[in-house]
């Protein structure tokens, strides 16, 4: 089974329409994206001033935490919520096929990821020290890659959600410990022991923001880009293939009934 462009752009935009009428979705991951993202590297950048490689840190640290709760997090809620409604049941029975369906709402948050992404970014280039990237496809690329297996883990991740109310609360440890390994909480990773940093080096998180840490090194090449990216973009790619094993393995398309 092949996936359908026009199937898919037009279940993109039904997604979107969706989730920009939902306003507690537009609290969460837009509001707090926004307010965490600008707001914690902005108020670091005026307790440290001078220090825009301690910026960068807190940037790429927030950010990936927040890219977690607006993709990771969202299509979780997303998912379940229209899984209990009988919504996915009932576009499976329109003919549509299952990997647009699901494709349409994992293109939808890694569009407004990558946009969030790029606001907070310009924000912080206008407010803070913070520099541009040396190397802005790079980063371009961990951000899009980085929400795209995000994303594709939430849609596993919904077989383990019992039900609607729960989504929230059930994915929040994945969203703090996220955040702890990519280094959104500061530099509390580094006072771990060596076996605990080793094992949060393996989240998908820390993968996106090692990948955007070396487009913002301060000197490197392309070749040196593409050797200090390829351990983590190997990560990437590992858990999209978990990502897409285990939702075809479990992916439940309606409400289990007692």
């Amino acid at each position: 089974m092949t996936v359908s462009a026009r199937d898919l752009a037009v279940l993109t935009r039904f997604s979107g329409r969706l989730f920009w009428r939902d306003r507690a979705a537009q609290s969460t991951s837009v509001g707090l994206f926004l307010g965490l993202g600008i707001g914690l590297p902005f108020l670091m950048d005026r307790l440290r001033p001078g220090r825009p490689d301690f910026v960068v840190d807190q940037h790429v640290g927030v950010l990936t935490m927040v890219l977690v709760l607006a993709t990771f997090g969202q299509i979780t809620i997303t998912l379940t919520a229209r899984r209990d409604q009988l919504l996915l049941k009932r576009m499976r029975a329109t003919g549509l096929a299952d990997r647009d369906i699901l494709g349409g709402e994992v293109a939808n948050l890694v569009v407004q990821g990558t946009g969030l992404a790029a606001v907070v970014s310009v924000a912080l280039y206008a407010l803070t020290s913070l520099p541009v990237p040396r190397d802005p496809l790079l980063y371009l690329l961990a951000v899009v890659a980085g929400a795209a297996v995000l994303c594709l883990l939430g849609t596993a991740f919904t077989a383990a959600v019992p039900r609607a109310e729960l989504a929230a609360v059930m994915s929040m440890p994945v969203f703090l410990l996220s955040g702890f390994g990519a280094g959104g909480f500061g530099p509390l990773l580094q006072m771990a022991p060596e076996w605990v940093r080793a094992v949060f080096e393996l989240l998908p998180s820390s993968a996106v923001a090692e990948v955007a840490r070396v487009a913002y090194a301060a000197d490197g090449s392309l070749v040196g880009d593409l050797q200090a990216a390829a351990v983590p973009a190997l990560k990437l790619a590992v858990w999209a293939a978990v990502g897409l094993a285990a939702t075809a393995r479990w992916f439940r398309w309606e409400i289990r009934r007692p």
